[in-house]
């Protein structure tokens, strides 16, 4: 990959009080005391295999269909951003910036490019870099309105030298039809974080358009860890990831220990069932169980008592966010709460975790469960079918077909709920008891693709989704009222609400971590009590299943995620591996398996 061989260092013609060599931070910002989450005893070489359902709609990580979990995974090992957060997600630490300054009023950032940084063909990392990945995600023909609306906080970055960016809050930005005006630590947090830089040899003067027809079907190059080859891309099948020998931040502090595999093989494999068969042939390596089903029926055997697969219950601190059914309160009588709360009634949370889910799921009251932003005074909607009956009675359903379905205008309350086949168990139980209050549910099988799509195009009248809630919350995505008309929005259901609106803007605006906390929390119950959603569950924990063969730290998984921390920290044990094919190979062998689950994060 790597196709230029500039020196090492910085550039000679670059001054030191510009970034260049001699730069000595006098006046700026950084920070060397932090901890990196990693084994002492991780060590480089062998590769691990996983699998997603689905194959990357797009490789312009950028660009439409984008925000997936296996894009993020792909991001967060191709490339960078200016600074991250620590381990405990509290301060800021370097990445391809050493230093930054804040103003004094929290509206103009400067950071210090670290000379050495390099792209995976050779090029050094500077601020036309920085200011090209800006234009691109300023374009709307990108059909990514998240990623413009954050552009759009800032001025175009000014380069004031090739190491040193500026960046520069719009103080007349707007989010939403609150008047949306962040406080320092949110636009800086933004800045430094949200945008992970691509090379402007790459995207320079390309439009949002181009962009995403140009790199479709395969990567940029990246400063990160890792590389992609298009020669190693099956299509609709697999590709892989390849360890950058060559890596500008090999012996930084914050790679300390990290990025162990040589080679990181990403398969599709939509059939759960086929999944499975090849993870206990050991031609899969990893797998993340999200049903309580195959967790407690599936994930034992022969492997199992061997210690040749291991499975962990790993409690840590995941972003859980809303998971449920989306209700479109655009489409009539979805805009009518009587009939959205009567949905919420008829949801036997209670029978499906006792009888489907081995009682070990949490109910979900809360956009933010789990956290410190939850509101514990949320109301828990039980299972009452006769509330749901007198609640359509009031909202003038009372008419009745030939075969006991409501009716009012002559329209018979039909609705439809796309599904994915492993939801079919709970899906059809509601159905039968959402008929016993006279409405007509239609499941109509589809795969997790089509559901993205439907739910992007807001194409839907019920649909099922599970969120994932950023380290820090954005409630302007999924409940500002502008985010409700906007293509491509998180606000799926439709949200538009005043007072949240207001809350959304003290949320922003508020340097007091306390009155965040609190503008959340009435969010929360304002969403909670508008039953957008029909809430459903959620586990406080992380199932795993893997080959025994490969190290970790104590944690097993990082604090606050789960694949993507996996990859990062976990290493390939040639000590385990040898014992495990030896096990694998001599059917009287059993390797030590130890404690299933895995508290450590809950006391660090």
């Amino acid at each position: 990959m790597k196709i230029f061989d500039f020196p090492e260092g910085a550039d000679p013609n670059v001054p030191a009080e510009l970034g260049g060599a001699g730069f000595t931070g006098e006046g700026w910002q950084t920070n060397t005391n932090y901890e990196v989450h990693s084994s002492k005893s991780a060590e480089k070489g062998g590769g691990i295999k996983i699998s997603f359902g689905n194959f990357p709609v797009t490789m312009a990580l950028y660009g439409k269909g984008s925000a997936t979990e296996l894009n993020a995974l792909i991001n967060s090992l191709m490339y960078e951003s200016l600074l991250e957060l620590d381990e405990n997600k509290e301060y800021f630490v370097p990445r391809l910036a050493t230093h930054w300054q804040i103003s004094p009023d929290g509206k103009i950032f400067r950071y210090r490019i670290n000379p050495y940084a390099r792209f995976a063909d050779g090029q050094p990392v500077t601020s036309e870099d920085v200011i090209a990945t800006y234009n691109l995600c300023s374009d709307t023909t990108l059909l990514y309105p998240e990623i413009n609306e954050l552009a759009g906080m800032f001025y175009k970055p000014e380069a004031e030298s090739k190491y040193i960016i500026k960046f520069r809050v719009k103080t007349d930005s707007t989010l939403n039809t609150s008047k949306q005006t962040f406080s320092g630590w949110r636009y800086f947090l933004l800045a430094s974080g949200a945008f992970k830089i691509y090379p402007a040899s790459y995207i320079k003067n390309l439009t949002g358009t181009e962009y995403n027809e140009k790199f479709r079907y395969k990567y940029i190059p990246g400063s990160g860890p890792y590389l992609f080859d298009t020669l190693d891309i099956e299509k609709e099948s697999s590709f892989v990831l390849k360890r950058r020998s060559d890596y500008w931040a090999e012996k930084e502090k914050f790679s300390k220990g990290l990025y162990n595999f040589d080679f990181i093989k990403i398969e599709s494999v939509k059939d759960e069932m086929l999944r499975g068969e090849r993870f206990r042939k050991g031609e899969i390596d990893v797998l993340f169980i999200y049903r309580a089903a195959d967790w407690f029926e599936k994930m034992k055997g022969e492997e199992f008592e061997r210690g040749l697969i291991l499975k962990r219950a790993v409690y840590n601190f995941q972003n859980s966010g809303p998971s449920g059914i989306c209700i479109n309160t655009r489409i009539k009588p979805l805009d009518d709460i009587r009939v959205r709360k009567a949905l919420n009634y008829a949801y036997n949370r209670a029978q499906f975790n006792e009888k489907l889910f081995y009682n070990s799921y949490s109910y979900t009251n809360s956009y933010f469960p789990g956290s410190i932003y939850e509101n514990k005074n949320n109301p828990q909607t039980g299972f009452n079918l006769d509330s749901a009956a007198n609640l359509l009675k009031e909202a003038g359903w009372t008419e009745k077909t030939s075969d006991g379905f409501l009716k009012k205008d002559g329209k018979i309350l039909e609705l439809k709920l796309p599904f994915l086949k492993s939801q079919e168990r709970y899906f059809t139980i509601y159905k039968e008891d959402l008929a016993k209050i006279g409405i007509k549910l239609i499941l109509q099988e589809t795969d997790a693709a089509t559901l993205g799509k439907i739910g992007l195009e807001r194409n839907f009248q019920l649909i099922p989704m599970s969120w994932i809630n950023p380290d820090f919350p954005s409630p302007d995505a999924m409940f500002s009222s502008e985010a409700a008309d906007l293509p491509n929005s998180n606000n799926w259901s439709g949200m538009q609400n005043k007072e949240i609106d207001s809350l959304i803007l003290i949320y922003n605006s508020s340097e007091d971590i306390r009155k965040r906390i609190e503008a959340i929390k009435q969010i929360d119950s304002l969403a909670v009590n508008s039953y957008h959603y029909v809430l459903g569950w959620y586990i406080p924990y992380v199932r795993i299943a893997f080959q025994n063969k490969f190290g970790y730290p104590e944690g097993i998984l990082s604090k606050s995620n789960s694949v993507i921390g996996l990859l990062s920290i976990w290493y390939y044990d040639v000590k385990k591996a040898e014992k495990y094919w030896y096990a694998k190979d001599n059917p009287s062998e059993k390797l030590e398996s130890g404690e299933i689950e895995n508290k450590y994060w809950l006391s660090h």
